[in-house]
């Protein structure tokens, strides 16, 4: 069914402007694990190139696009009009702070501020450099396709951590 639906899309919107991008699917997760993933991802791309042989795919990793998940996924190297995706929410306890689709036992008190310590700054730092490391080994561009916290935490820290992320993601050129 997915591959169907993939041939249908492509043929399509093969005649369009190159500005077009295809995602395959957004935040491959739960029973999709990175094996099942990286077989049907690979049979996709065929089913795409064939009536759009140079369109840009934008491809992202298992368990929501995690960064965490780079490492297990596995892109054809002869295809090289693929952009990875990661998204970025960490940490967790504070992007999704109150968010009523996460079940209660993972959902953090509302109340939990980002206030750019030091040790909060390294490990946003160290996950998006785990992410460049990873494009920079593969040769791939890394495109963060989504970042942000929800509107249950305060103001101020929304502002800090996404400004740091913004900034931090420019630097490494995402």
């Amino acid at each position: 069914r997915f591959l169907a639906i993939w041939e249908q899309i492509a043929t399509r919107y093969q005649d369009r402007p190159a500005a077009l991008a295809f995602e395959l699917l957004n935040e491959p997760h739960d029973n999709l694990t990175a094996a099942k993933w990286n077989a049907i991802l690979a049979e996709a791309l065929q089913v795409v190139r064939g009536t759009n042989p140079t369109r840009t795919i934008v491809i992202g990793p298992v368990a929501w696009n995690g960064i965490s998940e780079l490492k297990s996924l596995v892109l054809p190297e002869a295809d090289r009009n693929l952009v990875v995706t990661v998204h970025f929410y960490s940490p967790f306890p504070f992007t999704h702070q109150g968010a009523t689709w996460v079940d209660e036992k993972s959902r953090s008190p509302v109340g939990t501020q980002w206030t750019g310590t030091p040790e909060e700054c390294k490990a946003i730092t160290d996950d998006l450099d785990t992410a460049i490391i990873w494009a920079v080994r593969h040769r791939r561009p890394i495109y963060l396709g989504e970042f942000g916290a929800f509107e249950k935490a305060d103001l101020a820290s929304r502002a800090r951590w996404t400004k740091f992320v913004a900034d931090e993601a420019t630097k490494r050129r995402m």
